[in-house]
């Protein structure tokens, strides 16, 4: 399978399948929940192909939602596969065609007892203002079956906002030079208090 990428539509509702439209351009992946187009993000390939091409990515993955409905400011990263446990067995991950999509956290997604009634082999939730390479490092520490809350990763948590010095916002680029406010950022992103996480 081609590995392919792009803003994921077509799915229905579902959070995969589908098809990607691939930008003309990836300074980086911004989801909005008010544009049905832009809610959802998707890489398609071997799954040593997808980890290969998130290496070294300083793209950044960037939640917009506003604390729409039931949209929260974090996002989730899942990874499909149409392959059984058996088939895993034996062929190992790496070699089987997967659908990693980044869409936007939704209120339930940490209850357990709710959940989606749909299974992907892996589940991560993690903080907008990632990078794409800091997804694939967190993938490494996924376990099948089970959600990995990566926004209770302090060292993660200190790097994204350790950005809001360099992101510009203005034209939706990194430049990595210009010192916008905090103020300019997300009013998620700028707390006056440590993140909830710290609490917990």
């Amino acid at each position: 399978m081609t590995l392919t990428y792009g803003y994921l539509r077509g799915t229905f509702g579902l959070p995969y399948g589908g098809y990607c439209i691939r930008p003309q351009s990836l300074p980086e992946i911004v989801l909005h929940a008010s544009n049905e187009n832009q809610r959802m993000f998707c890489v398609v390939g071997r799954y040593s192909e997808v980890t290969r091409w998130l290496e070294g990515s300083h793209v950044l993955v960037l939640n917009q939602s506003a604390m729409e409905a039931t949209f929260t400011h974090e996002l989730v990263v899942e990874v499909y596969t149409e392959y059984s446990a058996l088939s895993r067995m034996i062929w190992g991950l790496d070699r089987l065609d997967v659908q990693l999509v980044i869409r936007i956290a939704r209120t339930w997604d940490r209850q357990r007892e709710v959940g989606s009634q749909f299974h992907p082999l892996l589940k991560l939730i993690v903080p907008s203002g990632i990078s794409l390479d800091e997804i694939r490092r967190q993938l490494q520490t996924a376990v099948a079956g089970e959600t990995v809350d990566a926004t209770h990763n302090k060292e993660l948590l200190n790097n994204v906002l350790s950005r809001v010095s360099t992101y510009d916002t203005v034209g939706s680029g990194c430049t990595g030079h210009s010192r916008m406010s905090p103020n300019s950022l997300p009013p998620y992103e700028y707390r006056r208090r440590l993140p909830p996480s710290y609490y917990d």
